[in-house]
């Protein structure tokens, strides 16, 4: 529950300490009054004083406000009881939003700074701060997004970097706040960023956003798009990108607005989070096998999926997650099924059904074909093959009863690698045979029962 505190702050010397954990806590106006110093004047009315002091590493002080009778409240910022800073002072004209300092004031460490707020009526003033340090304040720590929307802000970042304005449709960057996410289907990537609210400093309170997509990596990016907007809701879409595709998206708040919002996109699916690290494979003689580390087991489960092209995946396999909580938690996947060319990534599902996808992984088996025929037994009506080619060339399937009678033989062109197909076996009485494939270098026989 919020904690009631005794009104004080009627002066700079009588600031109310403000402690940085997170908290919510309600505060009294005090006694003192004044006038406004930066926000449009609304005569004299209820001034409190409050302070707190930076962190010994000097992280981002950020302030959740709101006025209980939601009236309009400016906050004025000091660096002394003398010494006024507009650039970090605010005006919240609908009596709420998120403080923090100028992105341009440089935060010294186990310091003392004060707040002048004043409100249009005497009441209750609440305020829950911390000390922030955003983890996708540049594009190394973007934050996964997909179809489900996620909370945040943008009041503690710093501009860009490593991008210029103009690829953001911007004329300047002030609070850079950095996503990312995979290309599910070929196609265009919706942005949709909603519940838009922004304060921004002493001048006027412009809501919206400038985004810039871009791909390739954090270290060598390059640049998709930009699009602006501004409102409660802003889209942004992407060109047309194939599926797949990481895509990096830059987000800045108009005229260096302090925003909290709500993201989230469409025909996009989020990037595994690092919490899963080491995801490899290795080749072994007939298999592939698959390895990654959680270092923090979320629950849930995790879906192999299997592409030879790169770009078309399907599910090879799933494998449960262990007991939630756990640490480094190790996992492996055995391909029993693997191909001349084998590209691979991992599809994590959490138990509330948020979806995030790896990098994609590739691993050559050119170097390892062998002849061998796998098959469906029992069969059915059909015979379905998978033959793997040395070389290509004629190959000829013969179907022999066990009195080693031939009953079916057909001839098929084989390209290097994987082959796919099946011979009808329709009016094959029920029993069991024997398939044997050959060319003119090989030969191999494989016994199968077919069925009703």
């Amino acid at each position: 529950m919020p904690s009631i505190l005794k009104a004080q702050g009627s002066t700079c010397a009588t600031a109310i300490q403000l402690t940085l954990d997170g908290v919510l806590r309600n505060y009294s106006t005090s006694s003192g009054t004044g006038a406004n110093v930066v926000c449009t004047n609304n005569g004299t009315t209820p001034v409190t004083w409050f302070k707190f002091t930076t962190s010994a590493t000097a992280e981002c002080p950020l302030l959740n406000l709101t006025i209980a009778d939601s009236s309009a409240c400016e906050v004025a910022f000091y660096t002394s009881c003398s010494s006024f800073l507009t650039s970090s002072s605010m005006c919240f004209y609908d009596g709420y939003g998120l403080w923090a300092p100028n992105e341009n004031l440089v935060i010294q460490p186990n310091t003392v700074y004060y707040l002048r707020i004043k409100t249009a009526t005497a009441g209750t003033i609440r305020i829950a701060g911390q000390f922030y340090t955003p983890p996708n304040d540049n594009c190394f720590g973007a934050k996964s997004i997909g179809a489900d929307s996620i909370y945040d802000n943008n009041a503690c970042h710093h501009a860009g970097p490593g991008v210029t304005p103009t690829q953001l449709c911007a004329f300047t960057l002030e609070n850079t706040a950095w996503y990312q996410f995979f290309i599910v289907t070929t196609g265009y990537g919706i942005v949709n960023i909603r519940n838009i609210h922004c304060n921004n400093g002493a001048a006027n309170n412009n809501t919206g956003f400038q985004i810039g997509f871009f791909t390739g990596s954090c270290s060598t990016l390059t640049w998709v798009n930009c699009q602006n907007g501004s409102g409660a809701f802003v889209q942004a879409i992407t060109n047309l990108l194939p599926a797949g595709t990481r895509v990096y998206v830059a987000i800045d708040g108009v005229s260096g607005s302090n925003c909290s919002y709500m993201i989230s996109g469409l025909n996009i699916v989020g990037v595994l989070s690092g919490n899963v690290k080491n995801f490899s494979g290795w080749k072994t003689t007939h298999t592939n096998m698959l390895y990654w580390t959680t270092l923090t087991e979320p629950g849930g489960y995790y879906i192999i999926e299997k592409s030879i092209n790169g770009k078309d995946f399907y599910e090879a396999g799933r494998v449960q997650s262990k007991i939630a909580g756990a640490t480094n938690v190790n996992y492996n996947f055995e391909d029993k099924d693997p191909q001349a060319a084998n590209y691979y990534r991992l599809k994590q599902v959490d138990p509330k059904g948020y979806i995030a996808l790896s990098n994609v992984i590739f691993i050559n088996r050119a170097d390892l074909l062998d002849f061998n025929v796998k098959l469906n037994n029992p069969a059915g009506n059909s015979l379905n093959l998978n033959v793997s080619a040395k070389e290509p060339g004629k190959y000829q399937f013969s179907i022999f009863n066990m009195q080693g009678q031939k009953i079916r033989s057909q001839t098929y062109s084989l390209i290097r690698g994987n082959n796919q197909f099946s011979i009808n076996l329709s009016g094959v009485p029920v029993g069991q045979y024997a398939l044997v494939t050959a060319s003119e270098n090989e030969r191999i026989s494989k016994l199968f029962v077919k069925g009703y």
